[in-house]
This record gives structure tokens, sequence and C-alpha cells, in this order.
């Protein structure tokens, strides 16, 4: 991760490590990864896409652990949609310690506000949506959510295959990486 982006990472972490469903430390590392590699190949606005990556799961800080890890379908999308409405006061105040305006501030709050449950036909919106369903297949992601969730590296990735990109880039990338886990899962067989 680039340094300008460094204060956001440390004010973000404990958020992150109040997240319950997941390690959102590695998740949150592995969308800014994806993040990157999508600014270098289909262009975007680093200064607002790394922050959005960064800071897209804070939210999950502010909701009871038995929602977050809830097995009943309902209580999952709901502290998913909890989860992007939450997020918007720790945004604010991690941005405006870090020094960004308030324009800023607000857009990087209305992408993250709808990387879930939304098709958004802007740019930007969309790079966050592919960032955050690219970093669920590169290979560290990859098994920490199989620790996370408790199930079998074959249900995580048949889950994975169902994860859909607006780009190219992270089409090309999660096939790639696709083939790869799958190869993996296959030897443990």
């Amino acid at each position: 991760m680039n340094n300008n982006y460094q204060t956001i990472w440390e004010l973000a972490i404990p958020y992150l490590k109040q997240g319950s469903m997941k390690d959102f430390i590695v998740h949150t590392k592995h969308v800014v990864k994806s993040m990157e590699l999508l600014i270098e190949k289909e262009g975007g606005e680093e200064r607002i896409l790394i922050p959005a990556a960064i800071l897209h799961d804070v939210g999950f800080s502010k909701i009871d652990k038995g929602l977050q890890c809830s097995k009943d379908l309902k209580e999952k999308r709901e502290a998913q949609r909890q989860h992007l409405v939450l997020a918007k006061d720790i945004i604010q105040e991690i941005l405006g310690e870090s020094g960004y305006n308030q324009n800023d501030i607000d857009r990087i709050i209305g992408i993250v506000e709808v990387h879930k449950f939304h098709d958004p036909k802007e740019k930007e919106k969309q790079l966050l949506i592919d960032a955050d369903n690219l970093s669920d297949v590169w290979k560290e992601q990859f098994y920490s959510d199989i620790k996370s969730y408790g199930h079998t590296p074959e249900r995580v990735y048949i889950f994975r295959t169902k994860n859909t990109y607006y780009t190219k880039t992270a089409r090309d990338f999660a096939e790639k990486e696709m083939a790869d886990r799958l190869k993996e899962v296959q030897e443990l067989v």
C-alpha cells in the first residue's frame, strides 16, 4: 500500500478488528491490492478509490456479532445492509482526521454506500465492487474465508465462482486466480 494512505489504514485498523464475520484486516488488504491493480489497468482516481477500498467494511464494527455471524440469510442481508449505513460516520471521522475535504469525503462515502445490493453505472463504484469481489479469489483471502466460515475448500471455491465483475481486468484476474485455487483444492482431495 502506498504510504500516502498509511494514516487512513492505521485509523481504520481498530474498526476492522471489531468485525466478527471474517478477518477484515486480511480482506481489506486484498481489496486494496485488487483496487491498485484495477486502477493501474482500468484507470480511476487513486486518492478517492484507495480510501474507499480501505474503508468499505468499517461499518461492520458497529454491528452485533450475532447478526454478523448469523446463519439466517435474512439476518446476514440485514448485517450487510447495516454496514453500508453505519460506515458513513466512521468514514467521515477517519477522512476528516486524514485531511480530506468534505467534497472528497462525500464522494468516497457515496462509493462505499453502494458496494452491496446495487448495480451502479459509475465506473468508480463498479471498481469498488470489482475490487471487493476480486479480493475473495486471492490465495490468502480464499483460505482465510475457509477458516472464518468453517466451510470446505470445495464449497468456498464453488461459492467464489459465482462472483461477478464489471471490468474485463477483474474477470481476467479472477479467472486466473480461480484456476490456481481449483488446482489447490483438487490437490487437497
